[in-house]
């Protein structure tokens, strides 16, 4: 018996450079970019007592999904007591985490099969995320 690997493509993450920013939010959310925009912002801060507020970065992924993650140069202290996490992530996982959480919230509201894809994208790429294992525990 033979075992037959199936190859999984890289993901790559491509920061939105600064002309296309303005494209990216209702290219990411489509008619939903306020509302993605908002939600992601908020989970943040309810996860996250030592965020408070600023620029963040855009993010497409190489399969079609994206991210946001603030322009934080410290780790952030995510608590999420629904599932019992409590750790420290760089700027750029806890990004990924309130993408998650704002893209699941809207999706629960808009069923949107656009945004249901994009979040399933972003679930292929949190495994080759260096804070992979946080991630995946402050998800989960």
């Amino acid at each position: 018996m033979s075992i037959i690997e199936t190859e999984h493509p890289i993901i790559t993450a491509q920061r939105v450079q600064a002309a296309k920013r303005m494209d990216f939010l209702p290219s990411a959310f489509g008619a939903h970019y306020l509302q993605g925009e908002r939600l992601v912002f908020s989970w943040l801060r309810e996860l996250s007592d030592d965020y408070q507020g600023g620029y963040w970065h855009y993010y497409w992924l190489s399969n079609g999904a994206f991210y946001m993650a603030p322009d934080v140069a410290t780790k952030l202290r995510l608590v999420w007591a629904n599932n019992f996490f409590d750790g420290a992530m760089s700027a750029d996982a806890a990004g990924i985490v309130a993408t998650f959480y704002g893209l699941n919230h809207l999706i629960s509201i808009t069923h949107n099969d656009m945004l249901i894809e994009r979040y399933y994208g972003l679930r292929e790429y949190v495994d080759r995320h260096p804070e992979a294992s946080l991630i995946w525990r402050a998800i989960d």
